[in-house]
């Protein structure tokens, strides 16, 4: 089928610089290099972004001199979908239910010709769904398993800890390095078959350059030359962003993502972290923002509690109405959606990309931030 993705509903311009951040910031006083994670970095390949590590996957898993069609979620980021199309994947979707667990029966369904190669398993937000029955479902269909990690780096390096928790086998599994730690890119990948290809670095001077943008240096700079310059909000908007092929038509995309591994210093700000402390911290915001907002008239979250191995990445937050998006906006809170996802016939994912919104509850939030996202949502109302 031919995939057509939905136009952006709103623009970051739109909205004033945020007062609470989506993602948390560099901080040294972070990091313990006297301690690594206990992930097995030597069975991780480290790529530029989660889409190079999807494509990755996709490449290596693709079947010779046969039809590959594989079955997506239908409620997912376009980067999700994007490699898929670029490498040639028939490409089929299957729907999710409100609380974004899948229908084993329906998934079933989809399966009944016996044509599918391939099923891709997304793990939203850091929870788990029924992610583990659908795992195990597909194991016995003939069908290579992509799980799909993005939001869910504990889950990820739990494929290689020896806590000794039952981690089901998949082919290969992805994840976001960026979107849970302070890094400026990163995407992991672990294949069953571990992957030999060498990915390409970037110069040294690229990577001071990155280093020095993770720190700040730059942006303060901008800051000061805007106050000589009297020009307000110079340089603010500045993204530091590794040089791409512009001819590719995809939007996010790109096929230099394919051999483009990440930035030194992510692999190091991923090996000297504190993960043991980000997950408590993760959990401990969750509870805070979930047990304090309590206001109907705006939304309700998608997930009230959290089961042991749950470690959020945002709280998937159904409004009532698509308009308090920008008014919490409006307010400085960085949230963010899934606006462009793909045409389908999931009702699920065609409501939930205006409505379901990723509140942040990330490390670094202080009790003043945690605050401010609780009294906001309360004071919203129709």
């Amino acid at each position: 089928m031919v995939v057509k993705f939905l136009n952006p509903l709103a623009d970051a311009s739109q909205f004033p610089a945020p007062s609470v951040a989506a993602t948390p910031k560099f901080r040294l006083r972070d990091l313990d290099l006297a301690q690594h994670t206990k992930g097995d970095v030597r069975q991780t390949t480290f790529t530029r972004n989660g889409r190079g590590a999807i494509g990755i996957a996709g490449s290596a898993l693709k079947k010779k001199n046969a039809k590959n069609i594989i079955l997506i979620p239908a409620y997912h980021c376009p980067a999700l979908v994007e490699p898929f199309i670029w490498l040639d994947y028939e490409i089929r979707f299957y729907p999710v239910k409100p609380d974004l667990s899948v229908d084993i029966s329906v998934l079933e369904q989809a399966m009944s010709k016996g044509d599918i190669t391939h099923c891709v398993v997304v793990r939203y937000f850091g929870f788990g769904q029924n992610n583990n029955e659908v795992i195990q479902f597909l194991h016995t269909r003939p069908v290579e398993i992509i799980e799909d990690c993005a939001h869910s780096l504990f889950r990820f390096v739990d494929h290689f800890s020896d806590s000794g928790k039952q981690v089901p086998d998949v082919s290969a599994s992805i994840c976001s390095i960026n979107k849970i730690l302070p890094t400026i890119d990163g995407g992991a990948l672990y294949l069953k078959q571990k992957y030999e290809a060498q990915l390409t670095h970037v110069g040294w001077a690229e990577e001071a350059k990155a280093c020095a943008f993770i720190v700040g240096i730059p942006q303060f700079i901008s800051k000061i030359k805007s106050v000589f310059k009297k020009v307000a909000n110079s340089g603010q908007n500045e993204v530091f962003e590794p040089a791409e092929n512009e001819d590719i038509a995809l939007r996010y995309f790109q096929p230099i993502d394919l051999v483009s591994a990440s930035y030194r210093n992510t692999k190091s700000i991923f090996c000297h972290s504190n993960l043991k402390l980000i997950r408590k911290k993760r959990r401990k915001n969750f509870e805070y923002i979930i047990n304090n907002v309590n206001n109907p008239d705006v939304g309700t979250p998608l997930f009230t509690s959290l089961n042991e191995e749950d470690i959020p990445y945002v709280i998937p937050f159904l409004l009532t109405d698509e308009k308090f998006f920008f008014d919490i906006r409006k307010k400085g809170i960085q949230i963010l959606r899934w606006e462009e996802v793909a045409v389908s016939e999931c009702q699920v994912s065609q409501n939930y990309r205006s409505r379901l919104i990723q509140i942040p509850c990330h490390q670094q939030l202080s009790t003043k931030q945690l605050n401010f996202i609780v009294n906001t949502l309360n004071e919203l109302h129709p």
